[in-house]
């Protein structure tokens, strides 16, 4: 069934006082408009759980309704002159259908019959039941149903990264359509995917995590984590975003409902883990909450001499002084000890080697030299407050903190006797602070039989990095018996050859409106956006700065029909400042996006799926070129043009089968560039064909309750591994499994990806892909 869902603010005993609330007359005061901002009204006034159709409703309107009321009598003074009704569910909630001859007929009087409601309450912030969600805020910035979005979204939900038992966000989109993961390998130091050919910017709950560099990065950890969603393509309201696209990741927040779990894991390579998340009600009313989620591992790397250590804490809390106020704090604490994947020679593991093939988990640094030291804070700030029925303003900030201490000692190139490696040492300190602030207003209003729901807002933004950085030569080894503890003599900062002292930062400050406008089954989104930016560098005797101003726009049309089928089409673009600049000292310029996008949604009455077909063209110029041994890009090439279809499917094909699909065709073309040996090749980090399928059944039977077995294959076509397309990383096909076991509070999971434990290559031919990870993990709930 196409739902859309209403629900009131707090509702902390809502079963268990469902019966005396129905009875009770309460005072009211919903003023007439669309039928649909009627119900979602009276939801929240009621403080009860209502679903409905979207295409019951739509194109309808409500009387106002005041006085005092009882739950029923109120719904039925909203819905029975549309022929509609309002059905009460065992557990309290409501589901509005098309009412019979007897009950458009009656007066509100009737006794309602009884119905098992399937969906639970969903916000675009909140907990979903199951893969498939219903309402994102990721690309309109407001609570929207995805049937209604014009523009390409995927959402995943909590229980999909349980089921496949993620360690990073990055995995946690290896199902998703468009999305290509480990385009450097595995490493678990930072997350390395592209977005329909492009790498997307990263926010966490709404606001952007910046880096300067190829090794300064965030990795936001999945354990505090309710959902994952993908904006692909640029997103005008989102900006500074990327052309690619924009993750969104949306934090666990406080709930009146209790939480309590805690989980132990342990896994292969000496993978020890434990985490607990808690939260609930602080006080008798409900109005003060609070949530805190918290990991700790120890574990060690898929190489030899490695760690990937990292501990981790997630408060969060959340004051509602009234019924129309709602302040909530985030903060998270994180520290990481780790050591950097190896890095091979340019296309090493791809050319055939007289001595043989190389093994995965051969380490080329050196033991008690490597290392990749992160530090990350950060503390977030949302206020909410309706100033009334129709118009809402939020005021959000955050103040993060990144440090990182990266050594490495990597390889440079084979001598003639193929065995012998030469090797090179970079080091790099940097700390770098964001300050960001976001104030924006939203109202719902109607012109004649238009709705329109609008948004104008501004927002402010300061990054500031300081990086130390230098490279120097290191002993050479032999890459097949290597005998590790020759002395390294690790970069100092001073005025010496391949040391550098930089600063860069970067100010934006852009104002935005948006006006979702909606008639009958048609749904129509404008929006602009005006940007000023200024970029500084300081490096060595180099000191540079410069403003940049852009006005970027975003439209989208969409017909959402009676039968689910929702075709849309949309225009896109993006302005992304960059901090930083050229290894030549030159700032770098602003990233340009801009993309069409046509596709159709499909969400079949009666079931719980979100079928997305979409064909797209987007382009990115000043692309920054990186170069694999330095820390600064060293160009900005002309023009990347993507484009393609896709698909995507998010389905419960039962209440027992669950079902992820994917795939995407990407025709990704270099169309001006400084390097003319690239122009009119595809380019490197894009494959031309993705695929994948996941699978997972709960299966039926008193002999098999509580039993559940998961399984996906991924496959991966050639990816060029070089600019001219003179190499490929070979195509690949991997095979994730996994097995449930629930018995009352306890869930006992063993999860393995990459069963068969594939060999696979990334990068310019020199990282390795992940091997077989194993997984056993117990959960305790009560």
């Amino acid at each position: 069934m196409l739902l859309g869902i209403a629900a009131g603010w707090a509702a902390p005993a809502r079963h268990a006082c469902a019966q005396a609330g129905d009875a009770a007359r309460a005072a009211f005061e919903v003023p007439a408009g669309p039928l649909e901002d009627a119900l979602n009204r009276f939801a929240r006034q009621a403080g009860i759980t209502l679903s409905f159709d979207p295409a019951l409703v739509r194109g309808k309107q409500a009387d106002a309704l005041t006085g005092h009321r009882t739950v029923p009598e109120g719904l039925a003074a909203l819905l029975s002159a549309h022929r509609l009704a309002a059905v009460r569910g065992d557990g309290g909630a409501y589901t509005v259908q098309p009412a019979p001859a007897a009950t458009a007929e009656a007066t509100g009087s009737a006794a309602l019959p009884t119905l098992t409601v399937t969906a639970e309450t969903e916000h675009a912030d909140g907990p979903v039941h199951g893969y498939v969600a219903q309402r994102s805020a990721t690309a309109m910035r407001t609570d929207t149903p995805l049937i209604e979005t014009p523009r390409a979204v995927t959402v995943v939900t909590r229980e999909q990264m349980d089921d496949q038992a993620v360690h990073t966000v990055e995995q946690s989109l290896r199902y998703s359509a468009g999305v290509l993961t480990e385009v450097k390998g595995y490493d678990p130091r930072l997350s390395s995917l592209t977005v329909r050919g492009f790498a997307p910017a990263e926010f966490l709950d709404g606001f952007k995590l910046y880096t300067s560099n190829a090794y300064s990065g965030w990795l936001i950890e999945p354990q505090g984590l309710e959902r994952v969603e993908l904006l692909k393509g640029p997103g005008t309201v989102y900006d500074p975003a990327a052309p690619g696209g924009v993750i969104n990741m949306v934090s666990k927040r406080p709930s009146a409902e209790a939480v309590r779990e805690v989980g132990l894991s342990i896994g292969n390579n000496n993978r020890y883990q434990g985490s607990f998340d808690l939260g609930g009600a602080l006080n008798d009313d409900g109005s003060l909450l609070f949530r805190l989620n918290g990991l700790f591992r120890s574990s060690s790397g898929q190489t030899d001499f490695s760690r990937d250590d990292r501990n981790f804490l997630a408060p969060a809390l959340t004051w509602k002084p009234s019924a129309r106020t709602k302040v909530t704090l985030l903060a998270e604490v994180t520290r990481d000890r780790m050591t950097p994947e190896s890095a091979w020679p340019v296309g090493a593991l791809i050319t055939p080697n007289p001595y043989g093939r190389i093994s995965r988990s051969r380490f080329i640094g050196e033991p008690g030299v490597d290392h990749y030291n992160r530090n990350a804070s950060s503390v977030t700030y949302l206020f909410e407050h309706q100033l009334s029925d129709n118009w809402t303003l939020r005021q959000n900030a955050r103040y993060a903190k990144l440090d990182i201490d990266y050594q490495q000692v990597y390889g440079l190139a084979f001598q003639s006797d193929q065995r012998t490696l030469d090797r090179g040492i970079r080091r790099l300190v940097d700390k770098s602070r964001t300050s960001a602030f976001d104030i924006q207003v939203e109202g719902r209003l109607r012109t004649g039989r238009v709705a329109h729901t609008l948004l104008i807002g501004m927002d402010y933004q300061r990054y500031v990095s300081d990086k130390k950085i230098g490279a120097g030569p290191a002993s050479s080894i032999d890459a097949f018996v290597p005998v590790y503890g020759a002395p390294v003599a690790v970069p100092t900062v001073g005025p010496v050859f391949g040391s550098a002292i930089a600063s860069d930062g970067l100010r934006q400050h852009g104002i935005y409106v948006q006006d979702q406008m909606r008639s009958g089954p048609w749904s129509l989104g404008l929006a602009v956006r005006r940007d000023q930016s200024r970029n500084s560098y300081t490096g060595g005797v180099l000191t540079a700065q410069g403003p940049d101003t852009k006005t970027t726009y975003n439209a989208g049309l969409l017909y959402l029909a009676p039968n689910g089928l929702a075709p849309y089409f949309s225009y896109s673009t993006s302005f992304t400042p960059l901090p930083g600049a050229l290894a030549n000292g030159s700032l770098f310029k602003p990233e340009l996006g801009r993309q069409l996008e046509a596709g159709l949604k499909y969400r079949p009455p009666g079931m719980d799926a979100l079928f997305t077909v979409s064909v797209f063209d987007l382009r990115r110029n000043n692309v920054a070129t990186i170069n694999p041994y330095l820390f600064t890009p060293s160009a900005q090439i002309g023009e990347v043009r993507s484009r393609g279809p896709e698909f995507e499917a998010r389905t419960a094909l039962t209440k027992q089968l669950k079902l992820v699909a994917s795939y995407t065709f990407l025709d990704a073309k270099v169309t001006r560039s400084l390097n003319l040996a690239e122009v009119g090749k595809q380019p490197v980090q894009t494959a031309r064909n993705t695929a994948s399928l996941w699978l997972d059944y709960r299966l039926g039977g008193p002999e098999w309750r509580g039993w559940s077995v998961g399984g996906g294959v991924r496959y991966v076509g050639k990816v060029p591994a070089s600019a001219d397309n003179s190499f490929y990383n070979p195509a690949y096909t991997l095979v994730d499994a996994a097995l449930r076991y629930e018995r009352g509070p306890y869930t006992f999971a063993l999860n393995a990806t990459n069963l068969f434990n594939r060999t696979y290559v990334a990068g310019n031919g020199q990282y390795f892909g992940q091997g077989r990870a194993l997984q056993a993990k117990a959960t305790f709930r009560w």
